[in-house]
């Protein structure tokens, strides 16, 4: 399983939670770092948003479940992004639907703005954008 670390670069220095870097890293007889622009990765915020409030709310409204809503809206909205893949498993073949971890930041901007409309659409008004003024 792969954690996630966020950091930032004042001047020439890199400041991140190092000790936590290396703590994940000597679990793990090999392991790989990949660093990321921060246009190049999805925000704690947006995964917050999307898989702690919209879907949960969604599915209690609805009666279906959150992981309905969640393949519901990506197909909806994203469906070349969120393309099912084919695992064969025995005599049976399971469709598998890719992870948000895989978007961008602007890829889940679009996911985001797009479920809104989406859910519009399908009648649930009450969906909105998350309020700007309540970033901390």
């Amino acid at each position: 399983m792969s954690k996630h670390f966020d950091g930032s670069t004042e001047g020439e220095t890199p400041k991140a939670n190092w000790p936590g870097i290396y703590k994940e890293c000597a679990k793990h007889k090999k392991f790989g770092i990949k660093v990321m622009g921060e246009s190049e990765y999805i925000t704690e915020r947006q995964r917050r948003w999307l898989k702690g409030v919209l879907l949960p709310a969604l599915a209690k409204d609805s009666g279906d479940s959150v992981e309905y809503w969640e393949t519901k809206l990506k197909l909806a909205v994203l469906p070349d992004d969120f393309a099912p893949f084919y695992v064969p498993l025995g005599k049976q073949v399971f469709p598998v639907i890719p992870s948000i971890t895989k978007l961008s930041r602007k890829k889940m901007n679009m996911l985001i703005e797009g479920s809104v409309q989406k859910c519009h659409e399908w009648g649930f008004l009450w969906v909105t954008l998350p309020d700007e003024r309540l970033k901390k």
